[in-house]
């Protein structure tokens, strides 16, 4: 398995609350990128999403944004359950695209939540 040191988990996927999380699930991931590189970082996450479509099981789609205050980005991902979400987490394909996005990333702190509500498009 690939080193993820960049990642900074603050979650459980794996526990027993988790493993009752029958419905779709957001990802909720905040990335600080390297000094200098956000343009880099934005160009390959976002070729990232082209790369991998139709290629993840249960992956619904992504959003990425900017903090207003400059400090970082957010990586917003809809899964249809989250042991498709750990699914694609212990894959290879994960583990290249981790390859491919670490050189811009300073920080990853990602959370994992149960989707409860959705009105709107998104």
């Amino acid at each position: 398995m690939t080193d993820q040191s960049i990642i900074s988990d603050r979650t459980d996927n794996l526990g027993e609350t988790s493993t009752a999380t029958l419905g779709p699930v957001l990802l909720v991931n905040l990335f600080t990128p390297k000094a200098g590189m956000e343009a880099e970082f934005i160009a390959a996450q976002t070729a990232e999403y082209l790369r991998l479509k139709g290629h993840i099981v249960g992956w619904i789609g992504n959003r990425l944004g900017r903090a207003v205050d400059g400090s970082g980005l957010v990586n917003i991902t809809l899964f249809d359950s989250l042991a498709n979400y750990n699914a694609w987490r212990a894959s290879q394909l994960f583990s290249d695209h981790l390859d491919i996005i670490r050189p811009f990333v300073e920080r990853s702190a990602p959370g994992m939540y149960e989707l409860l509500y959705s009105a709107g498009e998104l």
